[in-house]
């Protein structure tokens, strides 16, 4: 039998089946996620004494029993908002710079790259001396890195890192995601990815007009899985989504980024002297302050033609609404009864950012609930079913305050210096004429 008879018998080659990589990639992922990088970060009650410690070291020449693991600790510390410019520790930098070049532990170098991307200042000189050395040393940082880099390749430039990770963002549909695919597992971390994320805001402000560039920007804010939004670099990502805005956007696109705004960092008018509200420019807060003000008139409005019966609540409807559209209403809040709060709590559903006090007089004024005003330096109270509508000077003894957890319109009704009306007449003349 010929060679060429005995190849055309035998059976055509069958590759050997090979199991599936599916749970090798899943366990990957689950210790990368669990352990991002290699670095212990020591606590800030021990930082001194660490670098000291380190500094020690180095003067006395004592490298007995040392480990890569204190070594790259203390450079967290070394490399800190606080230490990065001491004098004292000049000498302990330079130590940093040259052994990254000279030391080919490949622990060491990896947790060096780790150092340089949590302590990223753009152009500051521990930022560029760091990416010196390591660029020198790219060829030694292994496999992790080596990839990162290949998706970055400006990753060592202390100059511009951030300005290509801003870059790669913006081509990204989920960039929170899609960072941790590429090596950038920490995607709202301080240092690089902090410079990444302000450059990323700010390319990103020309088309925030448009709902898909604001949901990407809410997303990378608040990635879904995630607990808490980002908070470093709040402010300024806040700032951008409401910049655009120099007239009132379109009412579903300001009623969604409102809801939206505050479902992620809470009511500006409650919550103004915390971050990210407390750095966020005054106009801008005030355009948020007034949309939250319609959403406020609105949703009252709709609660109370759900529970108030009486025909002449449309016309009470229709006139503090026609205030609102002549941007007369500087800021509105609302104190439901137990009946429009329950109303209300089951409609909030989705609208997390939509807040409310309680009205909490009882008896025939248990169904109560009041809309409380501020109209150029005046207070104005209005209630529903047959509850006066009440003007006080803002600021005078006793008048109410907006934006508290709980009023009573009964004791409202007893506070001296108040203009009060009952809605029969000419009442909205009456209610202009003291606004």
């Amino acid at each position: 039998m010929s060679l060429d008879e005995v190849l055309r018998q035998r059976q055509p080659y069958q590759p050997r089946a090979l199991a599936s990589l599916a749970p090798l990639a899943a366990a990957t992922e689950r210790i990368l996620a669990r352990w991002p990088d290699a670095v212990k970060e020591p606590p800030e009650t021990d930082r001194e004494r660490v670098v000291a410690e380190m500094k020690r070291r180095l003067e006395t020449g004592d490298w007995r029993g040392l480990r890569t693991a204190f070594v790259t600790m203390a450079a967290v510390a070394v490399f800190d908002p606080t230490r990065r410019t001491r004098d004292d520790l000049a000498a302990l930098r330079q130590f940093y710079y040259d052994e990254i070049r000279v030391n080919e532990s490949s622990a060491f170098r990896s947790g060096m790259v780790g150092v340089y991307l949590g302590s990223y200042q753009p152009g500051a000189p521990h930022t560029v001396q760091l990416g010196r050395s390591l660029g020198k040393a790219a060829g030694g940082l292994g496999g992790r890195w080596a990839g990162l880099l290949q998706a970055v390749p400006r990753l060592l430039d202390g100059m511009s890192a951030h300005q290509q990770v801003a870059q790669l963002m913006l081509s990204m549909p989920t960039p929170f995601d899609d960072l941790k695919t590429i090596g950038l597992r920490k995607p709202h971390d301080a240092g690089l990815m902090s410079a990444a994320h302000l450059a990323f805001v700010k390319a990103m402000a020309p088309a925030l007009r448009s709902p898909p560039a604001i949901d990407k920007l809410i997303a990378w804010l608040k990635p879904d899985g995630v607990q808490q939004p980002k908070s470093e670099g709040a402010a300024e990502a806040v700032a951008a989504l409401l910049a655009p805005w120099t007239h009132d956007p379109p009412e579903e696109i300001g009623a969604d980024l409102t809801r939206r705004l505050t479902g992620l960092y809470g009511d500006p008018r409650t919550r103004g002297g915390e971050a990210p509200w407390n750095t966020v420019p005054e106009e801008l807060v005030e355009r948020i302050v007034r949309w939250l003000t319609g959403e406020n008139i609105r949703f009252f409005m709709d609660i109370l033609s759900d529970v108030e019966a009486s025909h002449m609540w449309e016309p009470r409807r229709r006139f503090w609404l026609q205030l609102h559209e002549e941007r007369r209403i500087d800021s509105a809040w609302v104190a439901l009864s137990e009946e429009g709060a329950r109303l209300a709590r089951k409609r909030a559903n989705g609208r997390p950012g939509l807040a409310f006090g309680r009205q909490t007089a009882g008896g025939n004024r248990s169904k109560t609930s009041l809309l409380v005003l501020k109209i150029e330096g005046k207070i104005v109270v209005e209630g529903s079913h047959d509850y006066r509508v009440h003007v006080f000077r803002e600021g005078a003894p006793g008048a109410p305050r907006l934006y508290q957890p709980r009023y009573d319109c009964e004791a409202i009704r007893h506070i001296p210096g108040a203009d009060a009306r009952k809605h029969t007449g000419d009442w909205q003349g009456w209610v202009r004429e003291r606004i």
